[in-house]
């Protein structure tokens, strides 16, 4: 855990990477909120928000007697929430810093070509 976001937040998170590195598929019983808050030192409150706001996410559900679950719709629904965030935030906050900065959209292209990823781009 760190401080630069809210506890909850960070556990939120956490589960989404399972979910989208696949440690939790679809229909899988995730950990529970109690091994949360034993495994992080953390309220059990605090485990129970983030279980919470995910399941009002629709990323997971619950099945009765047995715990809480991913939904079918969950990867892509968490992808999807992190590519709108990485373009508003990270993309939108690079290009303004750009702007300022005088560098010219080819510089920026030029950069990105030659230290990315080939796997990725």
């Amino acid at each position: 855990m760190n401080s630069e976001k809210p506890v909850f937040i960070q556990i939120m998170e956490m589960i989404e990477d399972d979910i989208i590195t696949d440690v939790y598929k679809t229909d899988d019983i995730i950990i529970s909120t109690t091994q949360i808050s034993k495994l992080l030192s953390v309220n059990p409150t605090t485990a129970v928000k983030s279980i919470s706001l995910l399941t009002d996410a629709g990323i997971l559900y619950k099945k009765r007697g047995i715990g809480m679950c991913v939904t079918r719709e969950a990867k892509s629904k968490i992808l999807q929430k992190r590519k709108d965030e990485f373009y508003s935030n990270t993309i939108s906050s690079m290009l303004s810093e750009a702007r300022k900065l005088g560098i010219s959209k080819e510089d920026i292209i030029n950069i990105i070509k030659e230290n990315g990823d080939d796997q990725v781009f």
